[in-house]
């Protein structure tokens, strides 16, 4: 599965309320809501799990708009160097 963001946009009055976070599936048919990032300054109710997305501003229907991958992080990997024995460890 892929991880989508996109933009809130309202049919009304054009305004973006956040970003939705989700997940497509592998023939990319289907896409699963999975949190909403509200933009900054929002005041409007942040929607639960099973909650219609409106519009902050006039309450309108909205849709998703600029749909892409969401980027990954890059992992960092750390090469540990062996911990040295004390020398009174090595001369027992």
């Amino acid at each position: 599965m892929m991880q989508v963001i996109g933009d809130v946009k309202c049919y009304h009055c054009g305004h973006i309320s956040g970003q939705v976070v989700g997940s497509r599936g592998s023939r990319g048919d289907r896409l699963v809501l999975q949190s909403f990032r509200p933009r900054p300054g929002y005041r409007g109710d942040i929607p639960g799990p099973g909650d219609r997305l409106l519009c902050e501003r006039c309450q309108g229907p909205v849709y998703l708009e600029d749909l892409k991958p969401l980027p990954v992080e890059p992992v960092l990997m750390v090469e540990t160097k062996p911990k040295r024995r004390s020398a009174k460890t090595r001369a027992a």
